[in-house]
């Protein structure tokens, strides 16, 4: 009788351990707030647009209105590789690599 039991000891305290941790919540879920107040927002689309417009992105944050806000360019391409080397037989060093 006292073999039985210390057998059955470590199957019974895996199944009891299981239940206790059933009950709390999955890693990454908790603490859960549960009592939180769901808010509705009481600004409405027009004073949104309004605002986005008097407070413009700062410059050079990628977005599509800038992007579409950027000039196109007048130089060919050709232009711009005979001005590359133009700077590079000046002196100029195009920085590259990890440490540019």
């Amino acid at each position: 009788m006292q073999a039985k039991n210390i057998a059955l000891a470590p199957v019974l305290a895996a199944v009891f351990a299981g239940n206790a941790f059933a009950a709390q919540p999955v890693s990454g879920e908790g603490p859960l707030f549960q009592n939180e107040v769901a808010a509705v927002s009481t600004v409405s689309r027009a004073e949104v647009i309004k605002q986005a417009i008097a407070n413009p992105p700062a410059a050079g944050v990628n977005t599509a209105v800038a992007y579409k806000a950027d000039a196109p360019s007048n130089v060919s391409r050709a232009e711009v590789r005979k001005q590359t080397r133009d700077a590079i037989a000046a002196g100029y060093q195009i920085k590259s690599g990890e440490m540019s």
